[in-house]
């Protein structure tokens, strides 16, 4: 098999279902290495015809060969299953892959199972591979009395595009079935409570019974896709024949209560005739098959006439019910043809959107006949009520909107005095002014949010003549951020002495940690300066721009590691970094980089590091405002989602003695 044997519909490698088979067990079949030239060759399908010329007696051995091209060596590829009608075991060259069910040896041991999820097979070389499956049928004569086969069927294909297609259906179509099953029963009970509170309109009932079995049907067919147990799917899928031939027998009864007054003769003829062939359907499935579909295309074409006989009568609203009719009756139509292999597809969809356009234009027409009869009495009640209503609603509502006023005006404010409490407390934090130094020129911007972020930035003076600065940004908003960010300070200035500037981090992490705050945690950035000297460590922040002067280039540093309050034995690193006079560094809050315009675009990193560039050579007050520019261009009325803290650092030309 080679990649370009994948079926461009549905990447499946149809292999052949005629496999080497030996009826028995023995675990060693499954050694690639053993001859099985001696081996029949069997449909793995295990059909009724062929089971009394292998001497089947519920176990055997299937062995497929099969080599790929190199175009399938490491591809993704999955063992699909069409069919599982029992137990086995799945050897690839001998080793055991998976298991469906429990393979034994006797009825007591054996217990079969089935389901649709695809499962791993890769191919690591262009050599022969045996694939070895040991399968148990123990109820073989209840598939074939049913005419059904009772083997397995695997096909090769795309392990990604099965599993989408597998997770497709059961968030898409299974929910779109469930939801029309609720749909049903809804209207079941709603039109069998109408018939109970008014048993004179009959009409109720037949369409209640109609949209009942309806009901039945699609939960049947849903069982039998999801079924676990290959019996119990065969078992629901014989109940949905019978419940499918029942729903068009009461559908046919359906209409006819529409526009006869008397149920006509022929009615009995189709009633008898369904069950019949409904009961013929539980013992052979098979054998009823085209009988079964030929009897409700019969009853379709009933329906048809009753609609257009109707038509010519000028009936009032036949134009709702023929609507509804003519979807249904296109709809299992489709279903006719679908399960008859004349068109592809899957015939459930036939039965969903034939039986939603049935089920909406009878509605209505029933509703409209009701409201009808009803009319007269109905007006000035309704006049009344309307009006008592209307006045009663008014008033509601009022009172409502009023609650709601009250609710928002107090939600408002007790923001407004958190957040006015939060933006306090993180600028109480920050220093009051910017440290003079003989070696740099610094200057920082903070802009803060509309719902107050946990920006951080501090500096400290040193016992040994070093300066260390901090910039950090805390999760959240509000005031966890403000503990978190107040603890961070105040560990900031008691460890600030420290000599390993990674050791500060670790401490920092594990005290953070220690405070047991859920889900909180604190990107931290850490400069030590001694002259022009640099050391430099980080925990979860942006990198660092440097731009150098006599390159007039800029340099990215990034040291990667964990926010603070995770792991604080994670291995933080650090960097050295020798400046030169005209050097400048910006060290920021993640808040620019991800600062979003009015089209939802992230600003990046590359816009900023090109005008920091442009703007490198000026002072460190003037490439703030050309970055502060950027930000305000960029969010133009865009409401800033997060902080903004930007600090900025240029080597003076001043000459250095160590």
């Amino acid at each position: 098999i080679s990649k370009a044997d994948l079926d461009p519909q549905d990447q499946t490698i149809y292999i052949a279902d005629t496999w080497k088979f030996m009826p028995g067990d023995n675990k060693v079949w499954a050694d690639p290495t053993l001859p099985d030239s001696s081996w029949q060759y069997v449909s793995t399908y295990l059909g009724s015809s062929e089971l009394p010329f292998i001497d089947w007696e519920g176990i055997g051995w299937f062995r497929l060969h099969v080599k790929a091209d190199s175009s399938l060596i490491g591809y993704p590829l999955a063992l699909i299953i069409e069919q599982h009608n029992g137990a086995s075991e799945i050897y690839w060259d001998g080793k055991l892959l998976y298991a469906l069910g429990e393979v034994g040896t006797t009825v007591q041991d054996y217990l079969p199972y089935q389901d649709r999820q695809p499962r791993s097979i890769i191919f690591e070389d262009t050599t022969s591979h045996v694939l070895s499956v040991r399968f148990a049928n123990f109820d073989t004569k209840t598939y074939s009395d049913l005419g059904f086969t009772s083997g397995f069927r695997f096909f090769f294909g795309d392990m990604n595009h099965h599993v989408a297609k597998i997770i497709d259906e059961d968030t898409g179509y299974l929910w779109l079935r469930r939801f029309f099953m609720g749909l049903l029963l809804a209207f079941t009970i709603i039109h069998s409570l109408l018939f109970g509170f008014y048993p004179q309109e009959k009409r109720n009932l037949y369409f209640a019974l109609f949209t009942g079995f309806l009901t039945i049907l699609t939960y049947t067919i849903l069982k039998t896709d999801l079924s676990y147990s290959p019996i119990a799917a065969l078992r629901y899928y014989q109940l949905s024949l019978i419940v499918w031939v029942l729903t068009s027998v009461y559908a046919l009864r359906f209409a006819y209560s529409l526009f006869y007054k008397k149920v006509p003769g022929i009615y009995w003829f189709f009633f008898g005739t369904g069950f019949t062939i409904a009961i013929g359907s539980w013992f052979n499935t098979q054998y009823f098959s085209f009988i079964r579909e030929l009897f409700v295309f019969i009853s379709v074409l009933e329906i048809f006439r009753i609609l257009i006989v109707s038509f010519f009568r000028k009936r009032e609203g036949i134009w709702l019910i023929g609507s509804g009719l003519i979807l249904f009756a296109a709809g299992i139509l489709y279903t006719i043809l679908a399960n008859l292999d004349i068109v592809s597809g899957d015939p459930v969809l036939g039965n969903l959107y034939g039986a939603t356009g049935l089920i909406l234009g009878m509605s209505i027409y029933l509703s409209r006949e009701f409201a009808h009869i009803n009319r007269s009495l109905k007006d000035k009640l309704r006049e009344v009520n309307e009006l008592s209503e209307k006045a009663l609603e008014q008033e509601r509502i009022s009172k409502q909107k009023e609650l709601e006023r009250k609710l928002l005006a107090a939600e408002n404010d007790r923001k407004s005095a958190e957040l006015e409490k939060a933006r306090a407390l993180q600028l109480s934090m920050l220093p009051k002014k910017l440290p003079e130094c003989d070696f740099w020129d610094i200057d920082v911007f903070m802009q803060t949010a509309q719902e107050v972020g946990g920006d951080f930035y501090d500096f400290v003076l040193n016992t040994d003549g070093s300066k260390t600065i901090a910039l950090g940004d805390a999760t959240g908003h509000g005031m966890k951020s403000g503990i978190v960010v107040a603890t961070a300070k105040s560990y900031f200035h008691t460890l600030a002495g420290e000599q390993n500037i990674v050791n500060l981090l670790r401490k920092m992490s594990e005290g953070i940690k220690n405070m047991d705050l859920r889900m909180m945690y604190m990107s931290m950035l850490f400069m030590r300066f001694e002259g022009h000297h640099i050391e430099y460590t980080s925990a979860g922040m942006p990198p660092v721009l440097h731009y150098k002067a006599i390159e007039q280039a800029i340099q990215v540093h990034l040291v990667k590691g964990l926010p603070l309050g995770g792991n604080p034995d994670f291995p933080y690193q650090k960097q050295t970094i020798e400046a030169q006079p005209g050097d400048a560094f910006l060290l920021m809050s993640d808040g620019l980089m991800e600062l979003f315009n009015t089209d939802r675009e992230m600003l990046g990193m590359s816009v900023i590091s090109s005008i920091f560039k442009e703007n490198a050579h000026k002072s460190v007050s003037d490439i703030l405002d050309a970055l502060k520019t950027l930000a305000d261009g960029w969010a133009g009325e865009d409401i800033q989602q997060d902080d903004i803290t930007l600090m900025v650092l240029k080597a003076k030309d001043t000459k250095v003695q160590k």
